[in-house]
C-alpha cells in the first residue's frame, strides 16, 4: 500500500478535507496524488488508466480505510519544505478545480507512463473527455505542462530570443 499518512499531509498542506462520500473530492484526491507522484513525490501509489483517467485502487482503499483521518486531516506526518513547495505550486495552479485536475493528470499520465506523444495524448483526451469544453481541455493540459515541465537553460534562451522583440516593442509603445 501507499503512504496514506503522507497523502493526508499533502491534503493538510492544501487545506483540503477529503470526504470519500463526495465524488468530486475523490477525483481531486486521486488526480492530486497522481500529479505529485509524476513530479517526483514518493507516495508509493500505483496508478493505471480507468474510466475517469489516472486512478489508483490502492489510494482508494486507503482513503476508505482511513476516512476519518482524511476528513479531519490528522495523520501526524509532515512534508519536507521541498514537498510543501511542490504541493502549493500544484494547488495554486489547479485551485482544486475538478475538471482541470482530471484533464491535467490524465494527459500527464498518458504522456509519462504510456510513452505516447503529446499529440497522441491530446487526441486521447479529446476522445475520452469530450464532455469537457475545448477551453477546459486546453487549460488542464497547459496547467499539467506548467506543473511538470522544467525548462532547461536552452529552453529559456530560446524563449528570450523568441519573445524579446515583442517585449521591446511593448515597452517602447508604453513610452509613447
Amino acid at each position: 500500500m501507499g503512504d496514506w499518512k503522507k497523502a493526508i499531509a499533502v491534503f493538510e498542506e492544501m487545506d483540503f478535507s477529503l470526504d470519500c462520500d463526495e465524488f468530486e473530492d475523490k477525483i481531486i484526491g486521486q488526480k492530486t496524488i497522481c500529479l505529485l507522484q509524476l513530479k517526483g513525490m514518493n507516495l508509493k501509489y500505483p496508478y493505471g488508466m480507468y474510466v475517469r483517467g489516472s486512478y489508483s485502487p490502492a489510494f482508494t482503499t486507503d482513503y476508505y480505510n482511513h476516512r476519518q483521518e482524511f476528513k479531519s486531516l490528522s495523520s501526524g506526518a509532515s512534508l519536507s519544505d521541498e514537498e510543501k513547495v511542490m504541493v502549493n505550486t500544484l494547488d495554486n495552479l489547479f485551485q482544486k478545480n475538478t475538471p482541470l485536475l482530471e484533464i491535467g493528470a490524465t494527459y500527464a499520465f498518458i504522456v509519462e507512463k504510456t510513452n505516447r506523444s503529446p499529440v497522441e495524448a491530446f487526441r486521447i483526451i479529446k476522445e475520452t473527455k469530450g464532455f469537457y469544453r475545448d477551453t477546459q481541455i486546453a487549460k488542464g493540459i497547459s496547467k499539467a505542462k506548467e506543473f511538470l515541465f522544467e525548462p532547461t537553460e536552452k529552453d529559456l534562451e530560446w524563449l528570450k530570443k523568441e519573445t524579446g522583440p515583442m517585449q521591446r516593442a511593448s515597452i517602447k509603445s508604453m513610452r509613447h
